[in-house]
């Protein structure tokens, strides 16, 4: 993996903190790794009162942190509260928005949320600003994950290297930055996540995440045999299925996109973003170079979140590139032709081709140029989070299959300044997103969600690109996966799932 941002539940927004919070730290509920069912996790259950305006959790009994305690409610009040406050400045803060007294924590008004209430150990009361339905889609996440408070406040900034939580696995050793990650297997861990075979503790011992500037350096090492399991670069597809069984291909709910300033001129107009959209031949990047393995995006939400209710696709998405049109609605917005642009992406992980591809065909389509400007992904992430210039390339991959998980931090207003890199800031489609999330009724839900989708199609703040492939390589020779599933829907290793091939000598 690369270099995560923060292996902190609080702060670990990006894939690769993320990654190692899978193992680190348990949600309340959890996700399967074949069909992202809901399962729960360090919660029992749950329920819904007050038509959708409480909900009440009921905690396990015998969680652990790593250092020893149990777990119990008081203990997610103050990690919630954590989240939510200024000082920590966390771009995950707003999973928790709809809780009552979150915008007085978050303001710095409060110094906690009057809507959370323990009842007892084990019990939590969560009383939301409005009706929400879409339980799993706010603890699911591993923001809300609890943390020790006595660890915290005894030294905050060590803390951030020793994170200590409530997984199947623990920190073996601190952070080494720019090296890796060592988690060693929690053996009191509470064992009952019913996303998982056997509770989700896992098989192995240790697991260590290695840390690389570039894919292609990793991809090296599995081919001599230095680690067991790695994505694979673009490149080298061609050769990584050659591997056969070692080679992995699998769907996954995510989508890869080029993202607008749509709070600067010219892509505050729709007709820019949409010129554009027509001006990029994405089936032919897929082609040349994907091997034509990705699916072509006909909307916002990948398939294992919106096929199932999606009953159209955006006229401009469903078109083959069209550089007539797309010149005309530039003349139409009234640009002035050549235009040079700012593109920005994270470098070292296989962007450069079909980034290369797009700049070919903006200027030679559109006589649009693109000035590349490829950056390390701690500073990407910075650039896109302090208001982006120019446009760029960026993945969502789903924390749970809600279209919540989707439409709500890459659109919704609130989410400005956090992950909506567009600063796409629309009324309509705001209330369309609040009205959704407050239904019961799961099927008028789904409807209500489409007609969001449908707002943000029509608008694209967004081009969507191609949903999720991801491309693995991994050690069969020593390694079984007892699940289903070698990666999860999610586009991630089930490493819960791994077991260590026994070899027997004479």
């Amino acid at each position: 993996m690369g270099e995560p941002t923060s292996i902190d539940p609080c702060f670990g927004s990006e894939h690769d903190g993320a990654l190692v919070l899978r193992f680190l730290s348990d949600p309340l509920i959890d996700f399967t790794p074949d069909t992202g069912q809901a399962k729960p996790a360090a919660a029992q259950s749950w329920i819904l009162e007050e038509e959708g305006c409480v909900i009440r959790l009921f905690l396990r009994k015998g969680v652990r942190f790593h250092h020893g305690r149990e777990v119990v409610a008081d203990d997610y009040i103050y990690s919630w509260n954590r989240l939510a406050k200024p000082s920590q400045n966390s771009e995950l803060a707003y999973h928790l928005s709809i809780i009552k007294g979150f915008e007085e924590i978050h303001s710095g008004v409060a110094d906690h949320m009057s809507g959370l209430e323990a009842i007892g150990p084990y019990e939590l009361l969560v009383r939301l600003t409005e009706p929400f339905a879409e339980v799993p889609a706010l603890f699911g996440h591993h923001c809300t994950a609890a943390v020790p408070r006595e660890l915290v406040e005894q030294d905050p900034e060590k803390f951030r290297d020793n994170v200590v939580s409530t997984g199947p696995y623990m920190l073996a050793e601190p952070w080494v930055h720019n090296s890796y990650v060592r988690l060693k297997r929690f053996d009191d861990y509470y064992a009952a996540n019913e996303a998982f075979i056997d509770g989700g503790r896992g098989y192995l011992d240790e697991i260590e995440f290695r840390i690389y500037e570039d894919l292609d350096d990793a991809y090296s090492d599995w081919k001599e045999g230095k680690l067991d399991i790695t994505k694979v670069p673009p490149k080298s597809l061609d050769e990584a299925m050659s591997f056969g069984d070692c080679f992995r291909s699998t769907p996954c709910a995510l989508m890869q996109y080029i993202g607008f300033p749509n709070d600067l001129p010219p892509f505050d107009n729709v007709l820019v973003r949409q010129a554009i959209a027509l001006g990029i031949d994405r089936q032919n990047i897929i082609d040349n170079v994907f091997a034509g393995t990705r699916p072509l995006a006909t909307g916002v939400l990948p398939p294992m979140v919106g096929s199932e209710f999606r009953t159209n696709i955006s006229d401009i998405l469903s078109q083959e590139t069209n550089v007539d049109r797309a010149r005309e609605l530039l003349k139409q917005a009234g640009v002035s032709l050549p235009l040079k642009v700012p593109f920005y992406y994270n470098e070292g992980l296989g962007h450069e081709t079909w980034v290369r591809e797009v700049k070919h065909q903006l200027v030679n389509n559109l006589n649009i140029e693109l000035e590349l400007r490829p950056l390390p992904w701690g500073q990407f992430l910075d650039k896109l989070q302090s208001g982006i210039d120019g446009m760029f390339r960026m993945t969502w991959a789903i924390d749970c299959p809600s279209p919540d998980n989707v439409l709500f931090p890459l659109f919704h207003s609130n989410s400005i300044g956090m992950d909506n890199f567009s600063s796409f800031n629309n009324a309509i489609f705001d209330n369309t997103l609040m009205e959704a999330r407050a239904m019961l009724d799961i099927d008028q839900r789904k409807l209500k969600y489409q007609e969001a989708e449908n707002i943000i199609l029509e608008q694209m703040p967004i081009l969507p690109l191609w949903y999720g492939i991801q491309y693995h390589v991994v050690a069969k020779e020593r390694f079984e996966f007892t699940g289903n599933r070698v990666v999860d829907i999610f586009g991630e290793p089930v490493l819960r799932h791994v077991k260590a091939k026994v070899t027997i000598t004479k």
